[in-house]
């Protein structure tokens, strides 16, 4: 029997299910209720907003030696050692042979808070698209439409066609345009990533399993997380596969952008899905 959510339980573990700490039972029980309620797909959209505008916040310290380091080496580039550096006087460091010095390594101190900062704010971020992946994946082949509102509930998103999907990414998808026979259309829509739009459609086999496939830019191993990916070549393509325990995903590049399929029952599934986009994009480019 499949199980159900009201709004005060589903209020209760938005938080769960934003870190997808919960079952794949409550989970889906969770997207289901999504999908229905508007009151709470909206709390979690709001909830998503604060997550992202506290992580923005986040303002790391250097590591510790980090100072001491630059000095040292600015020191010894500039003929300086780190004593006379450490006993000059203080007017002496804003005035005279030492300012180029100092602006150096004021300079490069701000750099490496910054960079560490953004690493930091970066790192945060793919783990948490890691997480919402990780949910997706899990769904997928159990219940293609709660997987699809799992995505749905936490990036912005809309149904679209070939046209239609022109306006929103900026070029014609490819894998709007069909599939090779045994894959019925589900369903199609855009959604807006923090790393950029991707299109989104998924296909029935006819025993009924799901598959997804994704058109963007550039790689997404973030999608992923710390599931190890392995190389293989179909013709003239190079694949990237990674294991999702009960199904297989691949992704590859296809001309300037990137095609990544989830939920396929292995690697030679992928590679013939491969050799089938790659023959209509030629084709569509004579």
């Amino acid at each position: 029997m499949k199980r159900e959510m009201d709004c005060s339980e589903a209020r209760e573990r938005l938080s769960d299910f934003f870190d997808g700490e919960m079952s794949n039972e409550v989970q889906m029980a969770m997207a289901d209720h999504l999908a229905e309620c508007e009151v709470c797909a909206q709390e979690l959209a709001e909830f998503h907003d604060l997550s992202q505008m506290t992580a923005a916040l986040e303002h790391p310290l250097p590591p510790p030696g980090l100072w001491d380091s630059l000095e040292a080496q600015l020191a010894q580039a500039d003929g300086v050692s780190a004593e006379d550096l450490a006993a000059a006087e203080p007017f002496r460091w804003t005035t005279g042979p030492f300012v180029p010095l100092v602006m150096a390594l004021a300079a490069s101190v701000v750099f490496a808070i910054g960079w560490i900062g953004y690493q930091s704010n970066l790192n945060m971020l793919n783990l948490a698209i890691s997480a919402d992946f990780d949910q997706y994946f899990n769904v997928l082949h159990q219940d293609p439409v709660a997987a699809q509102q799992l995505l749905l509930a936490k990036y912005e998103g809309q149904p679209v066609d070939a046209e239609s999907a022109v306006h929103l990414v900026g070029y014609q998808p490819t894998i709007v345009n069909g599939m090779p026979e045994g894959y019925a259309h589900h369903s199609c829509n855009v959604i807006k990533l923090p790393n950029g739009n991707a299109v989104h459609c998924q296909y029935l086999r006819p025993d009924g399993s799901a598959l997804a496939i994704f058109e963007h830019d550039g790689e997404r191993p973030a999608w992923f997380g710390d599931r190890p990916a392995t190389e293989a070549v179909h013709g003239d393509t190079k694949l990237k596969m990674v294991d999702l325990d009960k199904r297989v995903a691949g992704t590859w590049r296809q001309g300037d952008r990137h095609i990544t399929v989830v939920g396929a029952h292995d690697a030679n599934e992928i590679g013939q899905l491969a050799g089938w986009f790659g023959e209509r994009t030629d084709v569509i480019d004579q």
